[in-house]
């Protein structure tokens, strides 16, 4: 099995052309990329013509398997009827822009409570977010696209605070119609990789790979970090869909953090149960 493994476009600073970070891509043989929308260097309305043809070129011969990050600062739990609507015609464009890149899986973030956070207030929020979301679903099937939901029970604000609460949330949306996105790096400060995948795992497309300093989602390279990724080696060994590296705040080191963080993952996956407790370049 070939191992989809790739990055985001995030990693990398926002005055870095995307024209550059294909080329990153291609220079040094990654299958996969994601690109994330929420950065100016990769802005939908501003890409140029030929950057956005050489993707489609990419995603339709296999060269490359694109992701989508969908804007982040959409809020399905918005208290305002008419922002919500809002926000998920804003979904729906991205969902269509990826359909016409030929991408296939778009990620999308859960709403947030906004103000004081009461029992009413999840409850209201967590039925606003299946509506909105589902919504989302059903047009992406109609344009051959999967949406899938991440992670976020770390958030101030969050209607999931467990994993737990996560997936009661996806199977009321529908787990036919959408997938669902492992961030390690939000897992660990929640509920734990362990418990996440014991409860997410067989849903599970995309993974976005990063660790954290214990306190805070550093997204952080995982030779930096606190997570122990050998307690799921084996998930990962068995994972068939988009290992994506997200990392943050690295700036000029960019390039090096990447690499650095793929050959932890190529280790990871071919690490045997003796090799547990790591790898530490």
């Amino acid at each position: 099995m070939v191992k989809r493994i790739g990055f985001s476009s995030c990693c990398f600073p926002e005055e870095t052309p995307i024209e550059e970070i294909l080329e990153f891509c291609l220079a040094h043989d990654f299958n996969a990329m994601e690109l994330a929308v929420n950065s100016t260097n990769f802005d939908p309305p501003n890409v140029k013509a030929s950057a956005l043809e050489q993707i489609k070129e990419l995603s339709h011969s296999g060269r490359i398997y694109f992701g989508l990050h969908g804007p982040e600062n959409i809020n399905f739990s918005d208290p305002r009827a008419e922002a919500r609507e809002e926000w998920v015609r804003k979904m729906e464009e991205a969902l269509h822009f990826s359909a016409t890149l030929g991408v296939k899986s778009v990620v999308v973030h859960p709403g947030r409570i906004i103000g004081e956070v009461t029992p009413e207030k999840v409850q209201e929020s967590v039925v606003q977010n299946v509506s909105g979301i589902r919504r989302c679903a059903l047009r992406a099937k109609e344009l051959g696209v999967i949406p899938s939901v991440e992670n976020l029970c770390h958030e101030k604000g969050t209607v999931n605070p467990t994993i737990d609460s996560f997936m009661a949330m996806c199977k009321a949306i529908d787990l036919s119609l959408i997938g669902i996105t492992f961030d390690t790096n939000h897992a660990g400060l929640v509920d734990g990789l362990e418990k996440t995948i014991s409860v997410i795992g067989p849903y599970v497309n995309t993974i976005h790979f990063s660790s954290n300093k214990g306190q805070k989602s550093d997204h952080c390279p995982p030779q930096e970090g606190v997570i122990d990724f050998y307690t799921i080696a084996g998930f990962f060994r068995a994972f068939d869909g988009l290992t994506i590296i997200e990392l943050n705040e690295i700036g000029k080191e960019s390039a090096s953090a990447i690499l650095r963080t793929r050959e932890y993952l190529i280790h990871l996956l071919n690490a045997g149960p003796e090799t547990a407790g790591g790898f530490h370049a």
